[in-house]
């Protein structure tokens, strides 16, 4: 009988963030993503025992942070300058032992192996226990994940799916086939149920469960996601994320979402909203923990204006600090006018930001060709429509820190095109920009980038997952076959960055913003 046949009359699931791996030159954070304590709280309400635990921070009370967070652990079988931080297998498998089911959350490609390790740690003492993945990137590697100790891959959002699942582990109703959205081996083939539709009003799912994390644990270590600005450089704020939306009106072949739209993972794409009431709701939460930081976490928290208005208007009477945001798009940053097709800045929607407590907002450029811009980031904004110098100008004005992120290395990018992006980066910064990074393009597993990029040739398929990621500032281009030179295109790109980045301000504003120099 397998893991999946046999009933589990009182199930025990322990949700488990993995421990983490990173390069020396990193900033080491904790995942803290919201999935897992979403999936504890759909858990929770259905009435199931459940736990959570952040392997790379231990249990509290228990654990010091020296010996999880803070202990490197070099692991020269992926490369020798990694390192692996957190709990030992040692005091993982003491924790593991009560529960019967371990759901791990992969979202990032780079930290694939530590999740492995998870898996095939516990099937070698406990190979009754049964070991579930969700996140885009387990989904993107099913195969993968199998072949090294899953049990069951989530292939959607887990909130309904998995209750859905460890009720048939309880009961054996319904049937696994049952379950949507999820996959699973069946002998040497791989059985995948339907995700079904999306669920459109988000209210539905209950609150994250902010409660179950290490909060002490990861206010100490004070590296919260949207980095840290030089107004909080000396403070340990009480942070959190808040996710208020999900989803994005764009389908950029490089993010996850271009692919979430049809296919396995169902229509998770779609842009879809939780109520004002429910986000006031969340901030009444976050408030009764002690949470004085607030990191919004949407895909595209700015796509529809009447409701950013709305949700402006709640945090500035809460009061938060905030972080950057994480959902901009340079289109929602403008507005139309009344006559012709020329876009301008929206003043009222910045003035509104600033208001609420923005300080510091991430632009994401993409890049200087609008070719570029429509071929790979859905033509999101138009470099003859909209002044992108002017709403530099304008946010600097305000009092606003800004940074340009610029992505170069596309498959097909020609030196003129490359130049484009250096010359608008360039334009930027003269402008008033406070900084700029050039990342370099990653076809991630579970994007369209990935699927043309493997059929064109440009991309090994059997390439290790960890090596790709952000990051990755020394790393050469993972495509084959790239129109420019890589050795031409790594030097200009650090040449750039030292260029433009050259003065003491730029440089301390990338320290604080966990943005990694670029050395020559």
């Amino acid at each position: 009988m397998g893991v999946l046949d046999r009933r589990v009359p009182d199930p025990r699931i322990l949700c488990l963030y993995a421990p983490l791996q990173y390069y020396p030159d990193e900033v080491c954070r904790p995942d803290s993503s919201l999935g897992l304590p979403y999936v504890h709280a759909a858990l929770a309400a259905a009435g199931f025992d459940v736990d959570l635990l952040d392997t790379s921070i231990g249990r509290p009370g228990r654990d010091k942070l020296e010996d999880t967070f803070y202990r490197r652990t070099p692991v020269p079988e992926i490369d020798p300058d990694l390192f692996r931080i957190g709990m030992t297998p040692e005091r993982i498998l003491e924790e593991i032992k009560p529960y019967d089911i371990i759901a791990i959350s992969s979202i990032f490609t780079q930290q694939t192996a530590r999740c492995i390790e998870i898996a095939q740690l516990v099937k070698k003492a406990y190979p009754e226990k049964i070991m579930v993945a969700g996140g885009v990137n387990a989904r993107s590697l099913q195969p993968y994940f199998f072949d090294r100790g899953f049990d069951v891959i989530f292939l959607s959002e887990g909130e309904k799916s998995l209750v859905s699942f460890v009720e048939y582990l309880r009961s054996g109703s319904p049937s696994l086939r049952s379950v949507p959205g999820i996959s699973f081996r069946d002998g040497d083939r791989i059985v995948v149920t339907p995700a079904g539709p999306a669920t459109t009003d988000l209210d539905e799912y209950p609150m994250p469960s902010w409660h179950a994390l290490p909060n002490d644990e990861y206010w100490s270590i004070s590296e919260p996601w949207g980095g840290r600005d030089g107004w909080l450089e000396d403070q340990k704020p009480r942070f959190a994320s808040i996710l208020t939306s999900r989803g994005c009106p764009y389908r950029c072949t490089y993010c996850h979402i271009s692919k979430e739209r049809g296919g396995e993972a169902g229509d998770i794409g779609n842009l879809r909203f939780h109520s004002v009431e429910r986000v006031e709701q969340e901030l009444d939460t976050l408030k009764s923990l002690g949470v004085e930081l607030v990191y919004i976490n949407d895909d595209s928290l700015l796509a529809w204006k009447h409701r950013v208005h709305q949700v402006l208007d709640l945090l500035q009477r809460y009061n938060f600090l905030l972080a950057d945001i994480n959902g901009v798009n340079i289109r929602h940053l403008f507005k139309r006018t009344d006559t012709g097709d020329r876009l301008v800045v929206d003043v009222e929607l910045l003035e509104h930001l600033y208001e609420a407590g923005f300080r510091r907002i991430g632009l994401p450029f993409e890049s200087g060709s609008q070719r570029l811009l429509d071929k790979y980031s859905t033509s999101k904004w138009r470099i003859d429509k909209t002044d992108v110098l002017d709403l530099v100008r304008v946010m600097s004005e305000m009092g606003f820190t800004t940074n340009g992120n610029f992505m170069v290395g596309y498959p097909d990018e020609s030196i003129d095109e490359l130049s484009q992006t250096y010359l608008l980066a360039r334009q930027a910064m003269d402008a008033g920009l406070d900084g700029c990074g050039f990342f370099m393009v990653q076809p991630f597993p579970g994007t369209v980038l990935y699927d043309q990029a493997v059929a064109d040739g440009q991309l090994d398929p059997t390439m290790r997952p960890d090596d790709m990621g952000w990051s990755k500032s020394q790393s050469p281009s993972p495509f084959r076959n790239l129109k420019i030179n890589q050795d031409v295109l790594h030097y200009s790109r650090n040449l750039a960055f030292a260029l433009l980045n050259g003065d003491k301000r730029s440089r301390a504003w990338l320290k604080t913003a966990g943005v990694h120099e670029l050395q020559t």
